[in-house]
């Protein structure tokens, strides 16, 4: 499976944070903020000191922190507790740092909210829900919201930036001269059968956002102040920001803002089932519908030696979410990211921002940076953490 990042401008915030920014790490293991404010998060070590010396994640800390790569946080989360946790310079667990396409995961968490709360099907055409953009494609009303949430729409689009922008709809879709992104994305032309394709495409995520805003509306509400109540208060998630395009239409595709603490929080979400304590949040089964594989991506395939970036073939892809393995029983030359294990999944976005959930592990790992070139490889990262949660195991603890 081919798979491409997407880009969204950086607020002013971001910039200056990355003028600061360095491969060095200097942050120590947090003190305890846990509690309800905190969305059920603890911290296992509760202690102020040098994290990489006391901690036994050492070796993450080497991976990511060693010179290797543009890390700028990391909080791996085991059993819903905080185990480590480490920033650059000039970045702490206050500070949100854009997710890029991180947000389709949230976005399609959104969708499943919407679809418990009964303002959306997943078999409904997305004509049920948005205005038909003129000139669209006749059978643009084929196209359901699971299509969408499987990237199986079929519409036509190329999620390349090294294109011309006249030729790129991800360019012209983000930079262009577009207000309304998800209009754009629906006004092109169809290119397969519904449901017959997978391909990787920021236009099907900002689709289900314009969809979200059309259902929502319908019910006199607001996107923005549906995803604060019902997904970011319940996890303790007060600071984070979905950006908007000029339609006033939240941006799925790319535009989360959040601190690494609250990217862990989402993860440890669906690691535990869509629960927070004893509070259900997402509905019952979603989680395990968001991560099987779409129809179209169900086959499994055998890894690219050969491949532009890590990650970028084998595994499969659910319902906005990343997949390991297409498969428990897959084996190693169709995996995503080797040396990992098959039951992992993730949420990624562009330049090095991942949320990996190891459920065989009870293991959540949130990493934010700035790799440009070359591009960030999580395995080694995800490999090294399992094995220090291995050796804890067997020492039992």
């Amino acid at each position: 499976m081919r798979r491409v990042g997407s880009v969204l401008l950086l607020s002013a915030v971001y910039a200056l944070a990355s003028c600061s920014s360095s491969s060095s790490g200097n942050g120590g293991t947090p003190t305890d903020d846990g509690g309800a404010d905190d969305g059920g998060i603890t911290n296992a070590d509760g202690g102020a000191g040098d994290a990489a010396a006391a901690n036994p994640f050492q070796s993450v800390h080497d991976e990511l922190f060693g010179g290797k790569w543009v890390t700028e946080g990391v909080v791996i989360m085991r059993d819903g507790k905080i185990v480590y946790e480490e920033y650059a310079k000039g970045y702490t667990k206050d500070l949100p740092h854009i997710s890029y396409s991180v947000s389709k995961s949230i976005g399609g968490t959104l969708i499943g909210l919407a679809i418990a709360d009964g303002y959306m099907k997943l078999s409904e055409p997305v004509c049920t829900y948005i205005t038909k953009p003129a000139g669209a494609d006749p059978a643009l009303c084929d196209t359901t919201i699971e299509d969408l949430l499987h990237m199986s729409s079929g519409l036509s689009w190329a999620e390349d930036y090294s294109l011309d922008p006249t030729t790129s709809n991800v360019l012209q879709m983000l930079y262009g001269n577009t207000d309304d992104m998800g209009a754009y994305a629906a006004s092109q032309p169809r290119a397969y059968p519904t449901n017959t394709r997978w391909y990787y495409s920021s236009g099907d995520a900002n689709i289900l956002a314009l969809a979200l805003k059309g259902a929502l509306a319908a019910k006199s509400m607001d996107a923005r102040t549906y995803a604060q109540t019902k997904l970011f208060t319940p996890l303790g998630i007060t600071t984070s920001t979905f950006e908007t395009d000029h339609s006033g239409t939240l941006v799925f595709s790319s535009s989360w803002y959040a601190t690494t603490r609250d990217m862990a929080k989402m993860g440890q979400l669906y690691l535990d089932d869509g629960m927070v304590g004893t509070t259900r949040v997402l509905p019952v089964g979603w989680v395990k519908y968001a991560i099987t594989p779409a129809p179209a991506a169900s086959t499994a395939t055998k890894r690219d030696p050969m491949q532009a970036a890590p990650g970028d073939t084998g595994g499969s892809y659910g319902a906005q979410i990343w997949l390991n393995a297409v498969s428990a029983a897959a084996t190693p030359d169709t995996i995503a990211w080797p040396g990992v294990p098959n039951d992992e999944y993730a949420f990624e976005g562009h330049y090095g921002q991942k949320v990996f959930m190891v459920p065989s592990r009870k293991l959540v790992i949130a990493r934010v940076g700035n790799d440009r070139k070359p591009t960030f490889d999580p395995a080694p990262m995800v490999s090294k953490a399992v094995a220090v949660v291995d050796a804890l195991i067997a020492g039992g603890k």
